[in-house]
């Protein structure tokens, strides 16, 4: 510092001269105003000596060579006692820290460090602090400062769920006082983003999850109603989605929001005062009334009364007020505009279960309602439009790993709009995990999916090709084939072997050509797949394509590393006319190749129990003369239980 003023960390100079003091055993240094360069340039050559001593002794040789300007502050280690499984005795003086978060909360000082104090110090002793400080008149700027330390520092998620750990320890500690300012200033203007709350979210133990949720019950007058909507939704759910979602690594949630008129509303109800001060005082005495002692009811009424639970109630009501006989058309509308709202809130929990109820209401009434045009309509204009749609898709991101169900069943529902939608989201997204649901929910929703898969064909990118390939074949688009044929013949390996499976799928005369020209690929990668390929779909025109590779004489060594593969996929057909090379290649010896081909010997054994047991009994006797100890095990094994007693 110079005087009250930190000096910048990211300079290098001082960082070096700093690392430099510390190398001596020197804590800190004062440095005059009357300091001249002489002095600056002998205390220089003082430090740079390699043979200089330290701590205490480097005071002696400053005051030896007369710099007085320069006053040094030795790291004395005697005062520095450890005494295991003891803790600091009340009564001592205050540690640095101390000082330092009474300075930063009287306005005095700079939150930079305010970090590393909460990473290396308990909640419960910065609680302490705390409340016994007095703030000064930026008070509100240094709790923000606090708050942000825990819930908006840098570093991987795990340490950022220990951070929110701490602060609920924190906030637990504080004053009534205190815990309203904190709880106000932390949920209703959060120091994190939506991308934030998300990656807190999944990275939360369940214990914490619990004291957020109780610390959320008893504050919920501070807290957007929104925030513990999704958090009751999280912990309701019928898996375990925060396990879930921090087991499967995954990468690709979108954004959890919290509506900007939410949070604005509670700013409002903070900033301005409605009552006189005795009633607020008297609401106060209420909020602090003891809980009843049978806390079964109590929670049983708690959850009866849930946001969630209310919203699913009135929109319940609203569905059966539409089968009410009506003379007025407006109040239909009214009722018409309420139900979209319903569901639009219903999107950000993953509640698709009652968007479908809404949706299958609405479209019974645009078929027989007395309101047809009406509600047609809406439902053009709403569950059509573009707003709804995105919000739709970002939420299957959200919920789908934990409510897959549901995703399905609302995109059947309204396939009509989301096909497009969703193909465009496949199309540009990135992440192979959200791709790869995409699929999944769309293979699941018929005819119409193969219908515009089919127009994204030629797209330029190769995974949407392969994407889309795949979407015809799950969805049964064999009057297509036609168009998928030619990429039998693409540029890109997964396309090729997309379109040969689609092929074999769909049995077409020319599959075991495209089969079989790859199974004679100069390519060992697309080789390799097409051998799987083969052997995946028991595919018996294969066998004497790979009987030709199995007889292939290795070129030093080179052809034997796929040969395993073969005898793999020879195994998964399980045609006997295979035996006679596998009986040869058994029988075999090798100078030069000796420890592959005993490997490949074992995997013939391994793949035989795939073959009828009467056709393998000549190969399995002499696996039971092998000096290969594997083999020999083999053997024995299968012979047991075909019933052959050995002697």
């Amino acid at each position: 510092m110079m005087h009250e003023t930190i000096l910048d960390k990211k300079n290098l100079a001082l960082k070096e001269f700093a690392l430099s003091l510390h190398s001596k055993g020197i804590a800190a240094i004062t440095l005059h105003t009357t300091l001249t360069i002489e002095e600056l340039l002998s205390f220089h050559m003082m430090i740079s000596e390699k043979d200089t001593p330290m701590g205490p002794a480097l005071l002696e040789v400053a005051e030896q060579r007369g710099l007085r300007d320069i006053k040094l502050f030795p790291l004395d280690l005697s005062k520095f006692k450890f005494v295991e499984g003891s803790t600091r005795r009340d009564g001592l003086e205050n540690t640095f820290w101390e000082d330092y978060v009474s300075g930063l909360l009287e306005g005095r000082l700079e939150g930079e460090d305010m970090g590393n104090v909460i990473e290396n110090v308990s909640p419960e002793a910065i609680a302490g602090v705390i409340n016994k400080s007095t703030p000064g008149e930026s008070a509100g700027k240094s709790y923000d400062t606090v708050i942000a330390s825990y819930l908006g520092g840098m570093g991987p998620e795990d340490q950022k769920a220990a951070l929110f750990g701490k602060f609920l320890t924190m906030i637990d500690h504080l004053t009534p006082e205190l815990k309203q300012q904190f709880l106000t200033k932390s949920f209703t203007a959060p120091s994190m983003d939506a991308d934030e709350v998300v990656r807190l979210l999944r990275e939360l133990p369940v214990d914490d999850i619990d004291r957020m949720m109780k610390v959320f019950n008893e504050q919920s007058s501070l807290l957007p109603e929104k925030l513990k909507n999704l958090v009751d939704k999280l912990k309701s759910s019928s898996t375990d989605v925060f396990g879930e979602i921090r087991g499967g690594g995954i990468q690709h949630l979108d954004d959890i929001s919290v509506d900007d008129k939410i949070v604005k509303s509670f700013q409002e109800v903070r900033d301005n005062t409605y009552a006189e001060k005795r009633y607020h005082e008297d609401l106060k005495k209420m909020a602090e009334s003891p809980r009843v002692r049978n806390d079964k009811m109590t929670h049983e009424l708690e959850a009866a009364c849930s946001g969630e639970i209310v919203d699913m109630a009135v929109s319940k009501i609203m569905l059966e007020l539409l089968n009410v006989q009506s003379s007025s058309r407006e109040e239909y509308q009214k009722l018409l505009s309420r139900l979209t709202d319903f569901a639009s809130g219903f999107i950000e929990t993953g509640r698709f279960s009652e968007i479908c109820d809404i949706y299958n209401t609405l479209y019974t009434h645009a078929q027989t309602g007395a309101f047809r045009e009406e509600t047609s309509q809406k439902i053009k204009s709403f569950f059509g439009s573009e707003v709804f749609l995105v919000r739709l898709i970002d939420a299957f991101q959200m919920w789908g790993r934990h409510n897959k169900e549901g995703v399905i069943n609302i995109s059947r529902v309204l396939r009509s709009y989301v096909i497009t939608p969703l193909l465009d989201k496949l199309s540009e997204e990135n992440n192979t995990f959200v791709r790869r649901f995409f699929l999944d929910v769309l293979s699941k929703m018929g005819d119409e999916v193969a219908l515009e898969a089919v127009r994204r064909l030629d797209d330029p990118r190769w995974f949407v090709t392969r994407n889309m390939i795949y979407l015809l074949r799950e969805c049964e688009g064999s009057k297509f084939i036609g168009r998928i044929r030619p990429f039998a013949k693409h540029h890109h390996e997964k396309v090729i072997l997309e379109a040969v499976k689609t092929l074999l799928h769909f049995r077409t005369p020319d599959s075991i050509s495209y089969l079989r020209l790859y199974l004679q690929s100069d390519d060992p990668s697309l080789r390799e797949q097409t051998i799987r390929l083969a052997g995946t779909h028991k595919v018996k025109e294969a066998v004497p394509y790979l009987i030709e590779l199995l007889e292939k004489k290795p070129a030093f060594g080179a052809e034997l590393s796929y040969k395993g593969s073969v005898v793999k996929a020879l195994g998964e057909i399980g045609e006997p006319g295979a035996l006679k090379i596998l009986h040869k290649i058994c029988a075999s010896t090798s100078l030069l190749h000796r420890s592959e081909l005993e490997k490949l010997k074992i995997e013939i054994f391994e793949t035989l129990h795939r073959y009828p047991v009467q056709d393998v009994k000549p190969l399995l006797e002499s696996g039971l003369k092998s000096r290969i100890t594997t083999i020999k095990s083999i053997s024995e094994r299968l012979l047991n239980s075909s019933g052959e007693n050995r002697d």
